[in-house]
């Protein structure tokens, strides 16, 4: 493998072709790692490729190189070398496909390496800014499945970085899962958490919502709640999706975006 980088994909590529004397047509690339800015310039790299030159085309043999027979035999020559083609053309289309179903177990490991290699960069950059705000603490990543990723952060300072109403954990998950989306991991989902802080916040939302759906009921009016990010919304309207005697819907636009609950 033949690393070059470059600030752009682009310009990693040119200094491949520079140093290897060739064009465009005679190399394959394969983008090892793509260029980012970091935010605020933090975690910002390089784009990184594989160049390589192509293999030699081998040219085949032609028919004609072959002895001729006597002129009397022309009409043999002739049939054979017509049928030979269609002879080697069952060959090739049966070697053309193993080779198709190879690729995909190899593009599956490499998407892979790439959502783990994106795993473990939101990692460090995360520790990053949580250092930037004063704040020691170390973190643990956990994969509870396979689309999923949980940061647990361990510090003596645990007000601090939740934050008035968690916007500071909360702030910090945004900004992870906005790193995840711009390094090939957009289908993963993360989580951060601090001193068991997501799971005392949905005992909360729950009690929330269980007693403004019997206030709603009591009054007949709706009610809207205080603007919450995605995924708590998620977990009021989970918390009264059985209940019979109101309905949930969220309204607004981020970043005030709440839940409405109104009589059913």
């Amino acid at each position: 493998m033949t690393i070059f980088t470059g600030k752009t994909e682009a310009a990693a590529i040119t200094a491949g072709l520079n140093a290897l004397n060739a064009t465009r047509e005679q190399v394959t690339v394969q983008v090892v790692a793509a260029a980012r800015k970091g935010w605020l310039g933090i975690g910002r790299r390089d784009a990184q490729v594989d160049v390589q030159l192509k293999a030699p085309a081998v040219a085949s043999q032609p028919t004609s190189a072959a002895p001729q027979p006597p002129t009397s035999a022309a009409a043999a020559v002739t049939s054979t070398a017509s049928a030979a083609p269609r002879e080697t053309a069952p060959a090739s289309t049966a070697t053309a496909t193993p080779a198709a179903h190879s690729a995909q177990p190899a593009q599956s490991a490499q998407n892979s390496a790439q959502r783990q290699a994106a795993i473990t960069a939101v990692a460090d950059y995360v520790s990053t800014i949580v250092a930037q705000l004063g704040i020691q603490a170390t973190v643990d990543v956990q994969q509870p499945a396979r689309r999923q990723v949980r940061l647990e952060l361990a510090t003596d300072k645990e007000g601090l970085l939740i934050g008035k109403h968690g916007r500071t954990i909360n702030a910090l998950q945004s900004l992870a899962q906005l790193f995840l989306n711009h390094h090939g991991a957009a289908h993963v989902i993360v989580e951060l958490d601090v001193a068991d802080y997501r799971e005392r916040r949905r005992t909360t939302l729950a009690r929330l919502a269980e007693n403004t759906a019997r206030e709603v009921v009591a009054s007949g009016k709706p009610i809207y709640l205080d603007p919450m990010p995605s995924f708590e919304r998620k977990q009021i309207h989970a918390a009264l999706a059985k209940n019979r005697h109101v309905t949930t819907y969220s309204a607004g636009k981020e970043p005030h975006r709440a839940v409405v609950i109104e009589p059913a």
